[in-house]
């Protein structure tokens, strides 16, 4: 008669605590942070830019730095006032949409301290001096990102 009894009680506690627990569920407010583990490419444009130092675009702000013309390439130096996560690649376009290669990869400094990127491009030498830049940011395959010290 114990025996059964403390069975019974065994049962019907396990019962009580799994229609508990079914009929709980999981409730959180956390969203990630904004720009937080992207799933797929993003792109910003900047506004039309012409290679003359302290040129400044209407759009982003992207700022001409620095301007050097040699006898093939002309090296171009922006700063630009966008968070450093959210560039991972830079494509060179006219302002018709265009993309203009590139003489090499264009170089990327992220800036975590101003939250800036600076971007140093190089393009081959044309009379064409109008330009955009494509801000590519690829997706993160992993969370959180790990970065390079």
């Amino acid at each position: 008669m114990m025996r059964n009894r403390s069975l019974f009680l065994t049962l019907l506690a396990c019962l009580l605590l799994q229609a508990c627990a079914g009929g709980l569920e999981p409730q959180s407010d956390y969203t990630p942070p904004r720009g937080a583990a992207p799933m797929e490419e993003k792109s910003v444009d900047t506004g039309q830019l012409e290679a003359t130092p302290g040129y400044r675009d209407e759009e982003l702000g992207a700022e001409v730095i620095r301007y050097e013309e040699y006898d093939e390439y002309r090296t171009i130096e922006l700063n630009v006032p966008i968070e450093p996560d959210q560039v991972d690649q830079v494509q060179v376009m006219t302002p018709s949409g265009e993309i203009i290669p590139q003489s090499r990869q264009a170089q990327i400094v992220h800036d975590y301290e101003t939250n800036n990127v600076g971007i140093k491009i190089q393009v081959p030498n044309t009379d064409n001096l109008g330009f955009r830049l494509k801000l590519i940011d690829h997706a993160d395959e992993e969370w959180p990102p790990i970065r390079q010290q």
